[in-house]
């Protein structure tokens, strides 16, 4: 899945935009068509998915000095929910999948 498709799907099932009708991997605003927001590749972007959440966590581990940085990243959908926990090579990424497997599996979508 190309990064623009995936930005899409954050903007439709998490953050509640419209899919464009016209173009693939696009959203809708009123009769505007335009690129979704970089949330999967865009830190500062992907923090506007994490703060749609009342309870999350934001960790970085690094089990060998050669192997890359992994990033986890946990959501609670309140105190007594449990905990969605994904595991990605970026923090962006992290935060994304997150945020889709929370709405997937708790069908927790965020109305705005």
């Amino acid at each position: 899945m190309q990064p623009r498709e995936r930005d899409a799907w954050i903007a439709v099932d998490v953050m509640g935009k419209k899919k464009s009708v016209f173009l693939e991997g696009w959203i809708s605003t009123g009769d505007f068509e335009h690129c979704p927001k970089p949330y999967t590749t865009d830190i500062g972007t992907a923090w506007e998915v994490a703060q749609r959440y009342p309870i999350m966590t934001l960790t970085r581990t690094q089990i060998f000095e050669i192997s890359p940085a992994e990033y986890s990243c946990t959501f609670w959908s309140d105190a007594d929910s449990s905990p969605i926990e994904v595991p990605a090579t970026t923090a962006q990424e992290a935060v994304c999948l997150a945020a889709l497997i929370s709405v997937l599996t708790q069908g927790e979508g965020i109305e705005e």
